[in-house]
């Protein structure tokens, strides 16, 4: 998914590098006895059942529940954050294989992109996460470089066959003139299809990965693509439906787009910044990202139009078959900011990993509504006019401003 970020630049030269973090993979075997022949049974189907790690329905017993939330909501980002880090610290650490290449140019480091992946790797212990994790690390300055280095890369870790076909979403993230970019600020998780090995290009905006000019926002890019990687890995096992070629296109039809790209945010901002204050400010920039009108296609909700009977209406009413595609549904930029905003609401009430076990209930066949009743014990009716009483409030406490 491409991650809305900012706009500004400057440029640090790094070395080229790449670290792999290893894991001990266990396999299992069977065996047969030299019986004498028996009939081979039927085979039988198993029902796919996705691995949910924590008790369901989420108790209503911590700060935020859905009784309070709307007169709480001044509480809701802290009470999020908070969460997201509690869960990190409550739970074992998680060894995935990771590779990251940097470009020579671009103004970041290895250790600082791996230390936010191994926090999300750990967030999400018990849940499906894929068996090793890639990016590609690129600034404006290096797009190019990124391009040749992509092929290598892709055979060097038996990604695809077809690593051509992939550059126009190495290039997604970034803006050109003339065909040379002039300024990159979004990521693009990708799946492939003969591997479960997640994988992502991170366009940098400089100089906002560097140490001295880290800005919550645009390195969080780093985790709201992994967790789109997290979010497909909840189909793994699960058979492709008809016209499906990817798991990611599983996911995508499992869930709306306000909440593919407000999960990302909602889980990848708050493991970014290290403190409150930070998340606030991280937090601010994409929740209250003013609507774009000139997008082609017109959104449902304007700045000036965030009711709750609207906000409920475009959580409750979005059809997964029709809003991913940006050019004919203006309604995609909105998982950055009212979708973020939602789903930061059901990281308060019931915690992170209650927004990842709503996927994983959805993978495993239950409707987005049945779902989000096993995961929160509230029909998702009722649960959608809570959440747009709540953005209403919010909203009308601080407004889109920027």
């Amino acid at each position: 998914m491409k991650h809305s970020g900012y706009k500004k630049h400057s440029f640090v030269t790094l070395p080229v590098t790449a670290l792999l973090i290893s894991i001990l993979v266990v396999g299992c075997s069977s065996s047969n006895d030299a019986a004498a022949p028996t009939a081979t049974p039927t085979a039988t189907p198993e029902e796919f059942e996705a691995v949910i790690p924590i008790s369901l329905p989420v108790a209503q017993d911590k700060h935020i529940t859905f009784a309070n939330a709307e007169k709480s909501f001044e509480e809701i980002p802290q009470t999020a954050w908070l969460n997201v880090q509690d869960a990190i610290n409550a739970n074992p650490v998680v060894d995935i294989p990771t590779t990251i290449v940097v470009g020579p140019n671009t103004d970041t480091t290895i250790e600082q992109i791996t230390s936010l992946l191994q926090m999300e790797y750990q967030l999400w212990n018990g849940f499906e996460q894929p068996p090793s994790f890639a990016g590609l690390v690129y600034n404006a300055q290096d797009e190019a470089w990124a391009e040749k280095e992509w092929p290598k890369l892709a055979a060097k870790l038996n990604l695809t066959d077809n690593p051509e076909s992939e550059i126009p979403r190495l290039r997604a993230g970034c803006n050109f003139t003339s065909d040379v970019a002039t300024e990159c600020y979004g990521g693009m998780s990708v799946f492939f299809p003969n591997t479960l090995a997640g994988f992502a290009f991170y366009g940098v905006q400089s100089p906002y990965w560097s140490q001295n000019s880290l800005e919550v926002g645009p390195i969080s890019q780093v985790t709201h693509e992994y967790t789109h990687i997290v979010q497909f890995a909840q189909w793994n096992g699960a058979e492709l439906q008809p016209g499906e070629n990817l798991k990611s296109e599983s996911a995508h039809n499992g869930m709306p787009c306000w909440f593919s790209e407000g999960q990302a945010n909602a889980i990848g901002i708050p493991i970014a910044a290290k403190d409150l204050n930070s998340y606030i400010q991280g937090r601010d920039n994409s929740v209250r990202r003013r609507i774009n009108q000139d997008s082609g296609a017109k959104p449902a909700l304007t700045d000036s139009t965030l009711s709750a009977k609207n906000i409920t209406s475009f959580l409750y009413g979005q059809d997964a078959s029709t809003c991913y595609n940006p050019a004919t549904n203006g309604d995609w930029q909105l998982g950055y900011s009212v979708g973020y905003a939602a789903t930061e609401v059901l990281v308060a009430i019931g915690g992170p990993q209650s927004t990842m076990a709503l996927l994983a209930k959805t993978a495993s066949g239950l409707t987005w509504s049945d779902a989000f009743h096993a995961v929160y014990g509230v029909s998702w009716e009722e649960g959608a006019d809570i959440l747009g009483k709540v953005l209403e409030a919010e909203y009308a406490a601080k407004p889109m401003d920027h």
